[in-house]
């Protein structure tokens, strides 16, 4: 029984896409970490922010397809599409400051 429990729990892990999505988010035109960044995966509405050198790291039941949004006071926001369903993704992003064309 015990096996069979295990069994169904990954198999719903592997479905659900349990995973991760990790990067640096950093200004486009300096290459300086942004910090304090608001990195967002939509449609399950985990968030978090960017520390003191511009790092995120976000855990959860993420598929392919979902969006992921970045935004920064000062900076044009970032819209991208996670590519992976299990596992870790790396998503590095460099912002465009606002004031730019």
């Amino acid at each position: 029984m015990l096996k069979k429990i295990v069994f169904a729990s990954a198999v719903l892990m592997a479905l659900t896409g349990c995973s991760s999505v990790v990067g640096v988010v950093r200004d486009k035109n300096t290459s300086t970490p942004i910090s304090s960044a608001t990195v967002t995966v939509m449609r399950t509405s985990t968030s978090t922010l960017t520390d003191a050198v511009g790092h995120y790291a976000l855990s959860g039941m993420f598929i392919p397809g979902d969006t992921m949004m970045i935004n920064a006071p000062g900076y044009n926001i970032y819209t991208g599409t996670l590519r992976k369903g299990v596992g870790t993704e790396f998503i590095d992003v460099d912002l465009v400051p606002k004031n730019d064309k």
